[in-house]
């Protein structure tokens, strides 16, 4: 059985939905509706014939965003077999929150997606929530069949959020592939984690090489998490139990190498508003070395979840972006790739995020303004004749602010503080400030400080103000500008 929550209008439609049922095939299909009304469906083995996707008025064109319908957090991101995989909450019979499936979507330079039917559907354990996902290298769950080792993916199965789960709870449960992540099957003994307390969810699985044990960091209830162990990622124990005040959800919890040094590893534990702590993990209790600290400070970033089975110690990251995309049959869209790092200054870590160095392939062409001088009366004024860009600012720090103007967003800089529309970021006036926008249809994605401080800023650009301005209180040494627009990522 399949049940799904759709708003119906067959006089004045926006759009149209298309709900795949290929998993039916050879059955007889029988369909209701509560209340009882006419249905009017049209059979179709054609998807979206002759519609102009991904060049309507609002499409991001530098952030994945899915083909039709809602998109909300990331989840089940991996690696594998020279491919990046994007799993997202997905309802695909309308534009807002409900009916969670799991959209998927596949990419070989996590710029330019190809998204694939709905991986995860709803069931009588309820629909499906976030999680997270592993490649199975150890085949420790005995699932590989054939030359590809298990996917396993790793979900919350929300009971009661559906009339098929009416009466059931939220409890974790897995489904694996056995082709390389192309499909997916539930797990026939789920759930595999009863339920713990209350509306648990959003398991994050990490492999611990140490213990030689695989984690999940669990969201409990209220600012509590839960670490649980693992041997062979279908028999879980319950440890730990973490508390990060502020926060809630979508927790993620891996190993990562300070200033870039293997021999010198710390383990980062973050939650879905991108607050976080370092400290060391002996494969049993995770010990806090730092308060907890903040990534993000603006409005549009949420759920943020990192990649698994990446090579080269890479450690990659998304988040959904929040803002509310006007129009249809589209809504929501994900913030652009980033590169976590690190680093330790004076005696003090850092979690810091920056654009994937793969942007590059997005350029079309970088125009560099060095060692100007400006103030109150020689302004910079500069003429952007695209719609997206990736801008680098770096600017001699002195006591007194200015202002960044860019297609109607202005940004303010001041003494320890950037601010754009009411949201604020803390700011070192030392002996530079460096900035980094990312600049598309509707939004900005600003780095600061080298990608110690992230906000990603939701608003539609205005394209007749189409210029990037710097207006300073005083006398001002601009250091250099980078200035590179970018190309869609739906361009092939």
């Amino acid at each position: 059985m399949f049940d799904l929550d759709i708003n119906l209008d067959y006089k004045n439609p926006d759009f149209f939905s298309y709900i795949n049922v290929e998993r039916f095939n050879g059955r007889t299909i029988s369909i209701a509706s509560q209340p009882e009304m006419h249905l009017e469906i049209e059979k179709s083995d054609i998807k979206y014939e002759n519609e102009n996707l991904y060049s309507e008025k609002y499409r991001p064109q530098i952030h994945f965003s899915a083909k039709r319908g809602w998109l909300n957090d990331p989840n089940g991101l991996f690696f594998y077999n020279g491919k990046y995989h994007l799993f997202f909450q997905h309802n695909p019979a309308g534009c807002q929150w409900g009916n969670m499936h799991w959209g998927h979507a596949v990419s070989s330079d996590l710029l330019h997606w190809e998204e694939l039917e709905c991986a995860l559907y709803p069931d009588c354990l309820g629909t499906v929530f976030s999680g997270s996902a592993v490649v199975d290298y150890h085949n420790v769950t005995g699932l590989k069949q054939g030359s590809h080792y298990p996917v396993i993916l790793f979900y919350t199965a929300a009971g009661g959020s559906s009339l098929l789960s009416e009466g059931q709870k939220f409890t974790q449960c897995m489904a694996y592939s056995i082709d390389g992540g192309n499909t997916f099957i539930p797990y026939e003994n789920n759930p595999i984690i009863d339920n713990i307390i209350g509306g648990n969810r959003d398991p994050k699985v990490e492999y611990d090489s140490v213990s030689g044990r695989y984690i999940m960091a669990l969201y409990l209830d209220k600012n509590d998490f839960m670490l649980l162990y693992s041997k062979n990622l279908i028999n879980w124990e319950k440890g730990q139990v973490i508390n990060l005040p502020c926060d809630a959800e979508c927790p993620d919890f891996y190993p990562l190498a300070i200033n870039g040094n293997p021999k010198n590893v710390k383990w980062v534990f973050s939650t879905a508003s991108d607050k976080y702590l370092v400290g060391s993990f002996d494969g049993n209790c995770f010990k806090p070395e730092t308060e907890v600290w903040q990534l993000h400070y603006g409005k549009n970033s949420y759920a943020v979840q990192t990649w698994s089975g990446m090579v080269n110690g890479r450690k990659l990251r998304i988040t959904w972006n929040t803002f509310e995309i006007p129009g249809r049959p589209f809504n929501k869209c994900m913030t652009f790739p980033c590169e976590m790092t690190l680093k330790s200054e004076n005696n003090e870590l850092s979690l810091c995020t920056n654009p994937i160095r793969e942007i590059e392939k997005l350029y079309k062409n970088t125009v560099i303004l060095k060692d100007l001088t400006i103030d109150q009366y020689t302004q910079l004024s500069y003429d952007l004749q695209d719609e997206c860009y990736d801008i680098i600012l770096i600017l001699k720090a002195t006591e007194y602010s200015f202002d960044v103007r860019i297609f109607g967003v202005n940004i303010r800089c001041e003494q320890n503080q950037l601010s754009v529309f009411d949201c604020k970021a803390p700011l070192k006036f030392q002996d530079k400030i460096s900035l980094r926008l990312l600049i598309d249809r509707t939004g900005i994605d600003i780095f600061i400080d080298d990608g110690s401080a992230f906000l990603s800023v939701g608003a539609l650009m205005d394209y007749n103000l189409n210029r990037l301005e710097i207006v300073p209180t005083d006398t001002r040494f601009v250091e250099q500008i980078n200035i590179s627009p970018l190309k869609s990522i739906w361009e092939r």
